[in-house]
């Protein structure tokens, strides 16, 4: 009891000034370490706020980029869509002007076809529309110039008994310029007669192999063309064509339909207009008939 007593009485003789400045001295260095303490986590919270705002802006920055590329992206699929979608359109509309194609090239076909059978008709029709050795002649010169464009031709024709072809007619050429040809090229030559020109013995040789002569491309030489004129299974003469019209650079499908045409029809009208004059018009008996088709 008596130490207490004596510390106690140390303390209380202290002066209070001196206790009042050394509880300032610890408030004050409290307040030191408190307000230092607060500005350092003050500092560090500032730091810390700079730090996010940083990487707020930059995950701001990356999203708008994100944004974007969605955006762009999305655009793109909506480009190749839309392209997709385009050359589906291509290839509809390119498949139908092939079809349009197709369709057009058939119907020009058609036309050239029906236009051909049209020329065919119209020269058969001539051909047996009359019974006159002239008429039949002046038609096969019209079918001839107007449907193929002949300019010069002339129609040959057997002479049996003398084993020659005549000339019977010609447009464009003078008939009588041109020559009698006789039949059997070798048989002239045995014979010690001068050879054949050209187009004599394009003539014969059609006449004798009943093949016709059609030249191929650009007509350079004459006869340009010859035709055998047949009468059932034998070749009665032929149809020769030395020139054609100036726009007529070549012979066409249809020429050699015609042409075929006329050979196989020409020679036997000419053989029964030949002999209906000769019977004056006057038909056959019927018994007549009735006995040769027996």
């Amino acid at each position: 009891m008596e130490k207490k007593g004596r510390a106690d009485s140390r303390r209380s003789d202290r002066p209070e000034q001196v206790v009042a400045a050394e509880l300032k001295e610890k408030r004050d260095a409290f307040l030191q370490t408190f307000f230092k303490r607060g500005a350092e986590l003050t500092d560090e919270l500032l730091g810390e706020n700079g730090r996010l705002r940083e990487k707020l802006a930059r995950l701001e920055t990356e999203n708008a980029t994100l944004k974007t590329q969605l955006a762009s992206d999305n655009a793109i699929r909506d480009l190749l869509r839309k392209i997709e979608e385009l050359e589906r359109e291509k290839a509809r509309l390119l498949s139908n002007v092939h079809e349009q194609e197709e369709i057009s090239n058939r119907f020009t076909e058609i036309e050239a076809e029906l236009e051909s059978f049209a020329n065919l008709y119209v020269a058969s029709f001539q051909l047996h529309s009359t019974l006159g050795v002239r008429a039949v002649v002046r038609n096969v010169k019209e079918l001839l110039g107007q449907l193929v464009g002949v300019q010069s031709l002339a129609i040959y024709f057997v002479d049996d008994g003398q084993r020659r072809l005549f000339p019977i007619a010609s447009d464009g050429v003078d008939l009588d310029t041109l020559p009698s040809i006789g039949i059997g090229y070798e048989e002239t030559r045995r014979g010690g007669g001068p050879p054949l020109d050209p187009a004599s013995a394009v003539i014969e040789r059609t006449y004798l192999t009943g093949v016709p002569h059609i030249a191929e491309g650009e007509m350079l030489a004459s006869p340009q063309a010859c035709i055998p004129l047949q009468f059932g299974d034998r070749a009665v003469g032929t149809i020769v064509v030395y020139s054609l019209l100036e726009q007529k650079k070549r012979f066409i499908t249809v020429d050699r339909e015609l042409f075929k045409l006329v050979g196989a029809h020409a020679g036997g009208t000419l053989v029964a207009a030949h002999y209906w004059g000769l019977a004056d018009g006057r038909l056959p008996a019927a018994q007549s008939l009735r006995d040769a088709c027996a």
